[in-house]
């Protein structure tokens, strides 16, 4: 099973993570391809134009069907694509028209040319439709081997009957074989090349989010939850509460035992505050030995309770080395008028009471 998953995980970065990672790189995914698709659709639809003024002096039959198609039809179709992705509530038509175009291509050029004697001047334009699908268009794998697969399909049902001298069929064969393998292999490497660098650009957003000693959020990364719940709670009206948490006498425990005892203490005390809190909660530490609790939608009671269950579950702890430890909680709500700075300085208030009046308390503001 481990070989098996191995060679899964090559085949796809992705294989094994949830659902939320893949539809995180499927949101991802699709804002890196829009500027693709915008620009190749625009370049295609001029490329047509220019086929059709050429095809007007080689076709010798059609040629208002041909001129209709290729200089109307199917640039129109192109320029609708790249209109449309500069507006994200048109992605999903835009995709559809995306997907319908090279296909209608393929069907287009089957009629005009699969039975004429001439076939052979005109059939690298299903070649090129073929690598355009997988390699160019900026679909993403399912969409281009649903595509592709179909344009191959249509196109080896028309041209592998009577219609083609032998030898041409046989290099005709060859050349669509060629396409579609070669179209294929590089969707499925660029797929997996994007997905490499999704999970590698996530590793690093969440590197700097995270406080490298205790694995909480860092500083920068809990002020924006604080500032997301202040301007969440001032839209919604929801409420809020945050707790403002120090550990009591921490100095000493560097002093006594050294900055090593003090790490771990500081990694142990993390790890019961993670342990005790909501999913929905945001931990985090500020500094030395300061560490700040997001509860969203709680009000004071509510945090004040929480508050109280973390002071429970640390006089039971017993951290390596130095035993026992307490600390100092300030509470704060979500108060009408609030801001980052206001709210900080409440708890941080309600926190200094705490400490002021004894320590091993609870202070609410």
């Amino acid at each position: 099973m481990t070989l098996i998953s191995t060679l899964k995980r090559s085949l796809d970065p992705l294989h094994g993570l949830s659902d939320s990672t893949r539809q995180d790189f499927a949101t991802w995914y699709r804002q890196a391809k829009v500027p693709q698709i915008r620009y190749v659709a625009f370049l295609t639809a001029l490329l047509y134009l220019v086929y059709a003024i050429v095809e007007q002096q080689v076709a010798n039959d059609q040629l208002t069907l041909r001129l209709l198609i290729h200089g109307f039809v199917v640039p129109a179709t192109l320029l609708a694509v790249g209109i449309m992705s500069f507006y994200p509530q048109l992605y999903r038509p835009m995709l559809a028209l995306l997907i319908a175009s090279p296909v209608n291509a393929t069907i287009n050029h089957l009629y005009l040319n699969s039975h004429h004697h001439d076939f052979a001047y005109f059939s690298p334009e299903l070649y090129l439709i073929l690598i355009w699908i997988f390699a160019i268009s900026g679909m993403t794998l399912r969409q281009a081997v649903f595509t592709g697969g179909t344009a191959a399909v249509l196109i080896l049902a028309t041209t592998l009957g009577d219609s083609l001298q032998p030898g041409l069929q046989h290099l005709h064969l060859v050349w669509t074989l060629a396409a579609t393998s070669f179209g294929l292999l590089s969707a499925f490497m660029l797929e997996k090349v994007h997905k490499t660098m999704f999970l590698q650009q996530s590793q690093l957003a969440l590197s700097a989010s995270i406080d490298g000693l205790t694995g909480l959020w860092n500083r920068a990364r809990i002020d924006q939850f604080f500032a997301e719940e202040i301007a969440r709670a001032q839209r919604y009206g929801t409420p809020f509460s945050v707790i403002l948490i120090d550990i009591d006498h921490f100095k000493s425990v560097n002093d006594t035992h050294g900055h090593a005892v003090g790490d771990t203490v500081l990694r142990q005390f993390a790890a019961l505050l993670r342990r005790n809190v909501r999913a929905v909660d945001k931990v985090g530490r500020l500094g030395g030995e300061e560490f700040l609790i997001i509860l969203p939608d709680a009000d004071s009671e509510q945090a004040r309770a929480a508050a109280r269950t973390l002071q429970q579950r640390l006089e039971d702890f017993a951290f390596d080395t130095v035993q026992r430890k307490t600390a100092s909680f300030g509470v704060a709500q979500f108060r009408d008028g609030d801001d980052l700075p206001s709210m900080l300085e409440r708890v941080d208030r309600a926190l200094y009471k705490a400490k002021a009046d004894g320590r091993n308390r609870i202070e609410q503001l």
